[in-house]
């Protein structure tokens, strides 16, 4: 179980007792000292002030770029990139940032309106519901919905930046299940905390400050209680785990380490 809170246990999936591989060839030679250079690259990003979806998405991007084999540094180090991520969206929520948050969670960062008669698809603005994009007039909304019924289809082509890092890393064979696990218990965490804060009719920074002026000390330790408080401290053991792998990446993407990942459990 990776930690919600700083100060509690860590203790990760990713320690594995041997490496069933041996020796380095080919394109693994060439991806270890690139993945070095980008994980240590990724450890001067571990700042809140220095994360943002554009930063995120910019070093999946730069990973994908120049990484000529996805073996299991690469993974481990889309993991690392997760793991800001998430941290970042955690951070959003405890500051009611809740448009970022759901940019980071839930909302596409690139969907294409495709419309009956024209031959390239039309790209919907991000923050704006499509009825509003497509309204002409003050009094038509309701026309422009029955049009966009009718004449329209919405392709979903680029999903939101944790969904798909997800995805990947749960489809490449290389991430323990206890991870996987352990992302969606924070992406819960997340959500109960904007549901808490909606309940409470706290809707951005300033409503939070007044709302812990004004609240009893019991209210304020609940909603201590209900931030997500996440902290670098996975994302830094993985850089741990990545350094004593480095040397011996594996020569194919085909070498699949679950197996060793299950059998040695969890280490402190």
């Amino acid at each position: 179980m990776f930690p919600d809170k700083p100060g509690q246990e860590t203790k990760s999936p990713f320690r594995q007792q041997a490496y069933p591989w041996a020796g380095q060839q080919g394109g693994a030679a060439v991806n270890r000292p690139i993945l070095l250079y980008f994980n240590e690259l990724l450890d001067f990003k571990a700042n809140l002030f220095s994360l943002n979806e554009r930063v995120i998405e910019g070093l999946v991007g730069e990973l994908n770029e120049f990484t000529s084999i996805k073996d299991h540094g690469y993974w481990l180090t889309l993991a690392r990139i997760n793991e800001l991520a998430l941290v970042c969206a955690g951070n959003y929520a405890d500051n009611c940032e809740f448009s970022l948050v759901g940019d980071l969670l839930v909302n596409p960062r690139l969907v294409l309106v495709h419309v009956s008669g024209l031959n390239q698809p039309l790209t919907k603005k991000r923050h704006i519901p499509l009825s509003e994009q497509f309204q002409q007039g003050e009094n038509d909304l309701h026309q422009v919905r029955q049009w966009l019924k009718r004449e329209t289809r919405v392709e979903v082509k680029t999903e939101a930046l944790l969904p798909e890092l997800r995805k990947r890393l749960e489809n490449s064979g290389h991430i323990p299940r206890e991870y996987l696990d352990s992302v969606e218990q924070r992406k819960r965490r997340i959500a109960d905390l904007i549901g808490f804060l909606a309940s409470a009719g706290i809707s951005d920074t300033v409503a939070l400050h007044a709302w812990q002026k004004k609240a009893s000390p019991a209210d304020r330790v609940l909603l201590e209680s209900n931030l997500c408080r996440f902290d670098f401290e996975c994302f830094f053991e993985m850089g741990r785990l990545f350094r004593e792998w480095a040397p011996n990446l594996p020569t194919s993407s085909d070498i699949f380490l679950t197996d060793g990942f299950r059998s040695s459990g969890f280490e402190a």
